[in-house]
């Protein structure tokens, strides 16, 4: 199903929002369909996963792709047959689009710490680009999770005319207060193990226990224990399910880019640039989703519509944790299909 895998390089230099230039930056994107028109969807992952999609599973307990494997697909709400679908990576993202784990062509050596300072705005700029670039003028929706739902509202709201509609699953103008400060607070942690080295840590090592520790902080967030009882036979059997996570994700994602990421998703609120927008949009989350509680996105959907902006807002119930959001996506097919077929 996979139609186009690549890397596309921007050719002009990126400034960026907190100051710098990033040149040369690169986007590693993969697709499915074939663009016709308007017919073009951007999908947009969440913040651990990678631009694979419909990726093979992965011999390991962390699985960075294959997250859109019920999202994508026949009679499923983003169908290849009839929609083109694009996923690129996001900027800061490890697997493949500029991020710490970059060569530096003046020293050869990984970016590492000189990368500098990313936000979400960053992020959707290089998106812009990217779009420009491979003839995607103007697409039919822009479909982001989590991260990649801050991504896409701001890029409606920085391009208006790039999009007729957006998709915001799991994700509201910002995350909540306590968990913004916490999530904040990662790349701290980070610097405070002594195997970080400032960000100069070889790729052998790097700081792996404080890495575990924060992806174990941040999984428990994802799923709630309703969920985590429905899918393993105990509470015990669900700790040691996290626990193998957290110790395959700590030995495989670079620490640079998690505090990159988890800075600029901490960093984002919205709030001021949603006005911007001038296309539909359709705000999902899971009645029991820590990263978009309902009342977060409820308000979030009250500002758009406060704004003019035609916005619906639909809330998954049961087992609606973040992390069953694109698990349980049945739920999800009915208000996605509706709303793409109906924009124009």
């Amino acid at each position: 199903m996979i139609q186009a895998t690549g890397t596309y390089l921007l050719t002009i230099p990126l400034p960026l929002e907190e100051g710098g230039l990033l040149d040369g930056t690169q986007v590693a994107y993969e697709s499915y369909g074939e663009p016709s028109g308007e017919n073009s969807v951007v999908l947009l992952h969440d913040l651990a996963q990678s631009h694979r999609a419909l990726g093979p599973v992965e011999d390991s307990a962390y699985q960075p792709s294959g997250w859109g494997r019920e999202l994508i697909g026949d009679r499923r709400p983003l169908d290849p047959s009839s929609l083109h679908i694009i996923s690129p990576n996001l900027l800061g993202s490890p697997f493949g689009t500029t991020s710490p784990l970059t060569e530096d062509p003046f020293t050869g050596q990984r970016l590492g710490p000189a990368l500098p300072l990313l936000t979400v705005m960053d992020m959707a700029r290089v998106l812009s680009a990217f779009m420009r670039g491979v003839g995607l003028k103007r697409v039919r929706a822009l479909v982001g999770v989590g991260l990649g739902g801050l991504v896409a509202l701001r890029l409606a709201a920085l391009f208006p005319e790039l999009t007729a509609g957006v998709v915001v699953i799991g994700a509201a103008r910002a995350l909540p207060e306590a968990l913004r400060d916490r999530m904040g607070m990662f790349h701290q942690m980070l610097w405070m193990d002594p195997e970080f080295r400032e960000g100069f840590y070889t790729p052998e090592a790097g700081p792996r226990r404080t890495l575990r520790k924060l992806r174990l902080e941040y999984l428990r967030l994802l799923y709630g224990r309703e969920l985590l009882t429905a899918r393993y036979r105990d509470i015990a059997a669900a700790e040691q399910a996290l626990e193998a996570d957290a110790d395959a994700f700590a030995s495989t994602f670079d620490a640079n880019a998690w505090s990159l990421l988890c800075t600029a998703y901490a960093g984002c609120d919205l709030t001021e640039f949603l006005p911007k927008i001038k296309a539909q949009v359709l705000l999902i989350t899971g009645a029991s989703d820590l990263l978009a509680p309902p009342a977060r996105v409820r308000e979030t959907y009250h500002l758009l519509s406060a704004s003019g902006i035609q916005t619906r807002y639909h809330e998954l119930q049961g087992a609606g944790d973040h992390g069953a959001l694109l698990t349980e996506t049945r739920r999800l097919h009915g208000p996605v299909k509706d709303f793409l077929r109906r924009l124009r």
